[in-house]
């Protein structure tokens, strides 16, 4: 699967031409239009030692629900190409699309309908008032806060709050009276919130720095931003639990960076910042929590260093396990696809359980359409009524399950909660079985 760097770059540079001058000319305007980019450096150090080691093939945007009018439209797709930096050991995308692609009013995710996101804000919010104690009338920042839940927290303590976020959730935010800059964070945003609401105390990013494609201005920004004394809190996902648990459907094109600790550390130095603590957590199928300050502020937590060991000793800075990562991504394609064909064979039906983001790459990169899958089936979402991105497979409400004739099968897309999900479900009445599809797919 691998590529040295003389041919990978070219290589996806011919991918993208034939890609877009074999669609429809609406599609191609859609698809190339804006600032999208090859990246041929590396996104953190520019080194151009990069290896390629695996192609999902063209993917849309994984968030672009599609409703009755725009599907009949043509969708923007993207190349999925993972790399290796033998230089700093980030893990990334080599294509960046332009972001007003991706955060379009298509794009339906509260972070308020995800239980185990809300009560783990809850948790992160009291953690940071125990271990920092902002003061009242302290800022706290969240950039990408979706629907305000984050910062709903922050409340009883009288902190005052902004959230920052570019997307139409962010619309329910100011419902809820949550002061709201509806914008991407960048320097020149950095520079607005310095004018309007001062300094903040406490900057988080859950989920959101790997989105991030104009990281330098980011990082600027985070400095303007940033008071004297205070934290920058980020949490992403983490290339080691990408890698052990064959995470391949966490690839997709919002996730332009996927990171290690080391490459962290090598960003924020960059810009005379610390990665003071770090730990990891449960969150998005595995994640990395990181707390950064300007040089000096704090204290360096042993925990770093532990982490950076546990890094070296598990390979995650060589090539070679990256090698092997995508050998087991196209087994782990042909034993899920075998399984289905097989129920499909005997008569079975089966119905995909959620629609999340990372569903949408398993369902495109394995070719799961309408003719495998009836349905996608949310709970209280903005989803029902919409279809799928590139498989067009409708999603509908959770009542659907539990019709007659129930269906014999549900292709669990939201596995990382599967310990939530697979009890909800069996006590309101599924008698079917559960097909989980990573890290290896097996029947329950």
């Amino acid at each position: 699967m691998a590529e040295n760097m003389s041919t990978s770059f070219e290589g996806l540079k011919q991918r993208v031409k034939n890609h877009f001058s074999n669609i429809p000319e609406k599609r191609q305007e859609t698809s190339i239009s804006g600032d999208s980019l090859i990246n041929p450096a590396c996104q953190i150090c520019n080194s151009e030692k990069m290896h390629k080691f695996l192609s999902l093939g063209n993917h849309p945007n994984p968030d672009g629900f599609l409703t009755e009018e725009t599907i009949k439209n043509p969708e923007p797709y993207f190349p999925l190409d993972l790399f290796f930096c033998e230089n700093c050991s980030l893990v990334q995308l080599g294509y960046s699309p332009d972001p007003k692609l991706l955060f379009t009013d298509n794009f339906i995710y509260t972070t308020g309908s995800n239980k185990g996101l809300v009560d783990d804000f809850h948790n992160l919010v009291e953690y940071i008032m125990r271990r920092f104690n902002p003061h009242k009338e302290d800022l706290a920042i969240d950039i990408g806060g979706n629907d305000g839940t984050l910062l709903e927290n922050y409340l009883p303590y009288s902190v005052r709050v902004l959230n920052v976020d570019p997307s139409k959730a962010s619309e329910i935010a100011v419902k809820k009276n949550i002061p709201t800059v509806r914008d991407f964070f960048n320097e020149e945003t950095a520079k607005k919130i310095l004018r309007e609401y001062g300094k903040a105390k406490i900057i988080t990013a859950t989920n959101v720095f790997a989105h991030v494609r104009e990281l330098d201005s980011f990082m600027k920004g985070l400095k303007i931003a940033l008071s004297q004394g205070g934290v920058f809190i980020e949490e992403s996902g983490y290339v080691k639990d990408l890698l052990s648990e064959r995470e391949y459907d966490s690839i997709y094109a919002e996730h332009l960076r996927y990171y290690s600790l080391k490459s962290l550390v090598h960003l924020f130095n960059k810009y005379d910042m610390d990665v003071f603590d770090a730990e990891r957590i449960h969150t998005h199928g595995g994640s990395l929590r990181v707390f950064t300050c300007n040089k000096g502020e704090f204290p360096i937590s042993q925990n770093v260093s532990w982490i950076l060991k546990e890094e070296e000793n598990f390979g995650l800075y060589s090539k070679i396990i990256y090698n092997d990562f995508a050998e087991k991504v196209f087994e782990n394609r042909n034993r899920l696809k075998d399984i289905l064909f097989k129920i499909k064979e005997e008569g079975g039906r089966i119905v995909g359980i959620g629609a999340p983001a990372k569903g949408n790459t398993l369902l495109n990169f394995c070719k799961i359409g309408r003719e495998t899958i009836d349905c996608l089936l949310e709970y209280r979402s903005l989803k029902i009524g919409t279809y799928s991105p590139g498989m067009h497979i409708p999603v509908k409400d959770e009542s659907f399950l539990f019709e007659v004739p129930m269906p014999s099968h549900a292709l669990l897309l939201a596995w990382n909660i599967k310990d939530i999900i697979i009890p909800k479900l069996r006590e309101k009445g599924f008698k079917g079985k559960f097909i989980i599809p990573v890290p290896v797919p097996y029947i329950l």
